[in-house]
């Protein structure tokens, strides 16, 4: 009766998968994103990111999907045109992209980045080492931090 609340996370897996140029078009996006002057984001956590947030979206549903996979599809075609190169976004060099991605979220069509940069910021830093990069605790604003158990 209860079979579903009981069974393990990995039976309950979907089985929607990232078509592979929205997952090239998520990793390039994100690369720009999260480069810092240190150097680009680690490989491997990108891919955990992209990992997790296809497992995210293949819970979440349809909708959800088509609204990720229609914001990237959107920043990776429009957002190279604010800095005029008429190629996709994740074939320009990293600095372009991120300067691409800043012009674009101010234009009218600026709202398709909310999308993307929600998605793959809110994933991103839930990866301990992006927790830890940026100070985060656990702790509210206040100043109070939560003991580790």
């Amino acid at each position: 009766m209860l079979a579903s609340v009981t069974a393990p996370l990995d039976a309950m897996k979907p089985d929607w998968r990232m078509p592979r140029p929205i997952r090239r078009a998520a990793r390039g996006v994100a690369e720009a994103l999260f480069h810092a002057d240190e150097g680009p984001p680690d490989p491997a956590r990108l891919e955990w990111m992209l990992d997790d947030i296809e497992d995210f979206l293949g819970r979440a549903g349809v909708r959800s999907q088509a609204i990720f996979q229609a914001s990237i599809t959107a920043l990776t075609a429009l957002a190279p045109l604010t800095v005029g190169r008429p190629l996709p976004l994740f074939l320009l060099p990293v600095k372009t992209r991120a300067k691409a991605i800043e012009r674009f979220e101010q234009t009218p069509l600026g709202l398709a980045v909310l999308g993307a940069k929600a998605t793959l910021c809110i994933v991103y830093y839930e990866h301990p080492d992006s927790a830890a990069e940026i100070g985060f605790d656990g702790g509210c604003m206040s100043g109070v931090t939560r003991e580790a158990s």
